[in-house]
């Protein structure tokens, strides 16, 4: 049986790094991967696992019609059980394709796209073009099959915002390797790690996440100078990529603590960054299911993170220190507090990585991705 993953890019965001890693648990289920524009960070990943990757590289943010002339020709030559679509300009060409090829289609929910934060956010040139998108997502949702949510939060609120059936959502989180993220590096690699950062005896505090408003990193640099002035020899260090890049330096300067503050940009090494992190912080605005702070679960990490919804189904109180999603003065009293008495606060990640095993191994997850495409392609004979 062979599945063929359409997508975006496979850039190395949460979404895409994911399914890279999910696919290639698979026993059952030969998986092949499309992305249609440019962005191919994990191709290397896909190939040395043995994955056939079709690099179409469209040019410009849509030419959806360009796009589904090339897939079509894909499908014709890989001839796939199953479709399964991830991001908006796929699910965009898949469903286009949809009454020339009846193939069974599943398309992922894998963020809360149309969040009222995220409109009130732009200007109103915005929110007019957002709307269009989520009317053309919501008209175009009729031609899927079957929908596979990263989270019961992201399941509830697109499936409302797209007018979508529940009955025809699955929740299936999003996997980790269990055991990667269990003993990560010798120490004297870790010793190295830290010495090219420039860190000796700082108390480090970690996010890794885009460098987008969402994800709420301004917070976090807003409330360092409140933490330094407790603790003076903590650094923030912030592994990720985006367009919010420039404003959190620019941020960081203003406050005068630009030497506190180091943006590191995109990382192969996040399991070695968590590993000398004291602190995990994560103070998202709204999410998908957030495969960062799984990650730092598994690593046994005391979490300081937001009360969304998304992160709720990840921890909760007897595993993370939780605050309110915005309030920067209780983020800062959590990382006073986690600071002040470190020991007290261990077995908060004790009891995370126990539910992050239990609840996101990813060969499991595997696992009920393939009993799912059965189920579909079984229904479909019917």
């Amino acid at each position: 049986m062979k599945v063929l993953f359409v997508i975006d890019t496979i850039n190395g965001s949460g979404a895409e790094r994911s399914l890279v890693e999910i696919s290639q648990h698979f026993t059952n289920y030969t998986p092949v991967f499309v992305h249609l524009y440019k962005g191919d960070q994990l191709r290397p990943n896909l190939e040395d696992a043995g994955i056939k990757v079709y690099s179409l590289e469209n040019p410009g943010p849509r030419n959806f019609s360009k796009a589904a002339k090339e897939l079509g020709k894909i499908y014709e030559k890989e001839k796939p059980d199953i479709i399964h679509s991830t991001l908006f300009r796929s699910d965009a060409v898949t469903r286009k394709l949809k009454s020339k090829y009846d193939i069974p289609l599943i398309s992922s929910f894998v963020n809360n796209s149309y969040n009222r934060l995220r409109f009130q956010n732009q200007p109103l040139s915005m929110q007019l073009k957002l709307k269009m998108v989520q009317l053309y997502d919501t008209y175009t949702s009729r031609k899927v099959d079957y929908f596979i949510s990263n989270s019961e939060t992201i399941k509830q609120s697109k499936a409302k915002s797209t007018l979508v059936n529940l009955d025809k959502v699955k929740v299936i989180y999003r996997g980790r390797d269990v055991d990667k993220f269990a003993n990560v590096g010798k120490s004297e690699e870790l010793v190295g790690l830290k010495r090219s950062l420039g860190i000796t005896n700082q108390k480090v505090l970690l996010n890794v996440s885009r460098l987008i408003e969402r994800k709420g990193q301004l917070d976090m640099v807003n409330a360092m100078p409140a933490i330094l002035k407790k603790f003076p020899d903590t650094v923030l260090l912030i592994a990720g990529h985006g367009v919010f890049e420039e404003k959190l330096n620019k941020r960081a300067k203003e406050l005068g603590i630009e030497d506190k503050i180091k943006v590191l940009g995109r990382r192969p090494d996040v399991p070695q960054l968590l590993a000398i992190a004291d602190i995990f912080l994560y103070p998202s605005y709204f999410e998908g299911l957030p495969g960062a702070l799984i990650e730092a679960m598994l690593t046994e990490k005391i979490i300081v993170c937001s009360d969304i919804p998304e992160n709720m189904e990840c921890v909760d109180e007897n595993s993370a220190a939780i605050f309110k999603r915005g309030d920067i003065k209780e983020l800062t009293e959590k990382v006073l507090a986690v600071m002040g008495g470190e020991q007290k606060f261990k077995a908060l990640g004790k009891n995370a990585r126990e539910i992050a095993v239990a609840k996101f191994d990813i060969n499991q997850i595997a696992m009920e991705y393939e009993k799912t495409y059965d189920q579909l392609i079984a229904s479909k004979r019917r």
